[in-house]
This record gives structure tokens, C-alpha cells and sequence, in this order.
């Protein structure tokens, strides 16, 4: 059984995700909203009629996002795995946002919102998704704009959805639902990772933050 914890963003929540299926609590976080991830793991262990033991594998979101709430999720995420022994694997945001999307038969253009006119952006194609790099939304505007069939996904897409569509540029925005990783995309995107490349190192396993480049 994995648990998946996603709190990069405004949206977030747990997952516990088996060979039983997927179970998920999403919840608004806001500042530090990460606070309610014990409450929040409690309820989904009770729903499935399980406990802490039967988590395997705790994959959690490392970023880019919300510095507050990236560090609240690996604060927790290495709490909890020190106090049952049992590993982690990280998940980038980009990665969780884009591979939901794998089936476009163009590029994923991942925005995410950093703070005011800036975005993360990384593309992304079925077989792997690049590095993000900070970019005032205009020039990641232009650099999707250069590439023919290219689908815009994520919070950055929703916040200058309106600016975007201004433009007047032939590009495709994902519809909101897509916008936000979910928990149990972590946790699936987590198993996989594990399975391929086995645990992180817990001691190594820190936000992903990505700075603009001077």
C-alpha cells in the first residue's frame, strides 16, 4: 500500500493507492494547510479499514511550489517513514501534471504559477518530462507559442488563462480539473518510480526548488 501526499499547491490531500484499489482525500490547503495532513491520513487508513503498518512506500510531492508547503509534506512524509521504516520516493509536481496528459499527441507545456508574472515551465512528452526553468509568463507564452500542437497545462495555465486567450495564440489550455497533481498520481507515479529505481535516500530527499537564472 503507498500513501501518496501532495502539498505544493492550493490543492492537495492524501492517497492510499493497492492492489485494492485507489482511495483519495483532496482538500484546499492554503498557507501552511499542510497542518491537516495527520487528521487527513487517519480518515483515509479508517476508510479503507487499514493502518499505519500496512503502508509500504510514502511518495510525496518535492516541487516546484509553495515553499511552505513543500517543506510541511517532507517534514511529514520523513516523520512518518522514520517511525514506521518503511522508504520514500520523491515526485516533482511538473512530472505528476504531466503524465495524466501522456496521450496528447503533441508536447505538454507544464505553468506552473510561481508568484506574480512568473511561471515553472517544462515540457513534457510520453517518454519524459524536461526540467522546469522560471520565465515571466510572456516569454513562456512565446516559447510555447514556437511549438505546433503544444497542449498548456497546469496552475500557471489557469492564472493567466485569460491572458493567454488575449494573445490571441493558437494554443490549447487543459481544462482546471487537470490544472493540480492529485495524491494519488504521486502515489502511482511513487510505485513506479520505486519499483524502476528503489527508494531515495532519506536524508537527501529536500524540496525541489528552481531558481531564475540571472
Amino acid at each position: 500500500m503507498v500513501l501518496g501526499i501532495e502539498t505544493a499547491g492550493e490543492r492537495g490531500g492524501v492517497a492510499l493507492v493497492s492492489s485494492r484499489g485507489e482511495h483519495e482525500l483532496v482538500v484546499p490547503l492554503g498557507r501552511g494547510g499542510g497542518g491537516i495532513l495527520p487528521a487527513a491520513v487517519e480518515a483515509i487508513l479508517s476508510l479503507v479499514h487499514a493502518d499505519r503498518a500496512g503502508i509500504e512506500l510514502i511518495a510525496v510531492d518535492i516541487g516546484p511550489g509553495s515553499f511552505t508547503g513543500l517543506r510541511i509534506g517532507l517534514a511529514f512524509a520523513k516523520g512518518m517513514a522514520q517511525a514506521l521504516g518503511i522508504p520514500v520516493v520523491g515526485v516533482r509536481q511538473t512530472e505528476a501534471v504531466a503524465r495524466p496528459l501522456s496521450w496528447w499527441p503533441g508536447k505538454v507545456a507544464v505553468w506552473i504559477h510561481d508568484r506574480r508574472e512568473f511561471v515553472y515551465m517544462a515540457w513534457a512528452t510520453p517518454d519524459r518530462v524536461g526540467m522546469e526553468t522560471v520565465l515571466p509568463w510572456t516569454e513562456a507564452l512565446a516559447k510555447v507559442s514556437e511549438e505546433p500542437s503544444a497542449l498548456l497545462v497546469g496552475s500557471g495555465a489557469v492564472r493567466f488563462r485569460s491572458e493567454v486567450a488575449a494573445a490571441g495564440r493558437r494554443i490549447v489550455c487543459a481544462p482546471e480539473a487537470f490544472a493540480h497533481p492529485r495524491p494519488g498520481e504521486i502515489a502511482r507515479q511513487g510505485w513506479a518510480r520505486f519499483k524502476a529505481k528503489g527508494a531515495d535516500d532519506l536524508r537527501e530527499v529536500e524540496p525541489h526548488y528552481v531558481h531564475k537564472e540571472e
